[in-house]
Parts: structure tokens; sequence; C-alpha cells
């Protein structure tokens, strides 16, 4: 049986090798601009808004700036991260 596995896990080395040096040859993807935070559970509605550089983003998705705006002005339960404050980057906060 080993002479049967093992030229398929030198294979599978061996594309993995080939995966792991295509990878560091990529150059790193640039963070998102903005970030929605989503809640837990069924509904996971929106709750927090980031810059795409906030240290304290965790569950959510990648977001447009008017995205973020909007949502800023219109979901009374959606708050700006009091850490790296979008409201303020937007402008929203000069109004």
């Amino acid at each position: 049986m080993e002479l049967v596995l093992a030229p398929i896990d030198e294979r599978i080395t061996a594309v993995r090798t080939a995966e792991a040096e295509k990878a560091r040859r990529r150059p790193p993807q640039e963070p998102p601009q903005w970030w929605i935070e989503y809640g837990i559970g069924a509904r996971r509605t929106p709750e927090r808004a980031h810059t795409g550089l906030c240290p304290m983003t965790g569950r959510g998705r990648p977001a447009t700036a008017q995205s973020v705006r909007e949502l800023l002005l219109t979901a009374p339960d959606v708050l700006a991260c009091p850490l790296c404050r979008p409201d303020s980057q937007l402008g929203l906060l000069d109004r």
C-alpha cells in the first residue's frame, strides 16, 4: 500500500510547494478602504462602520465610502467606530 501512496504524497508535496511559492511572489492584497461590521445571529444586521485599516474590525464585509456614509446617516443603530472614526473621515461631523 505504501508503494502506491508514496508517489501521490510526493506529488501533493510538490503541488503545495509550488502554490506556496506563487503566493510568496504575489503582492499582498490591499485592504479595503471601508468596512461594515455585522452582528451575530440569524439577522446579522450592521452594527459598526470602520475604516479599512482599523484594528477593531471583526466579522464583516468590505464596503464603499458611499455605503458607509448612507448607513451612518440612515441607520440609527449603526455606530461609527470610536477608534478609527469613519464618520470624521467621511466629513459627517462637519455638518
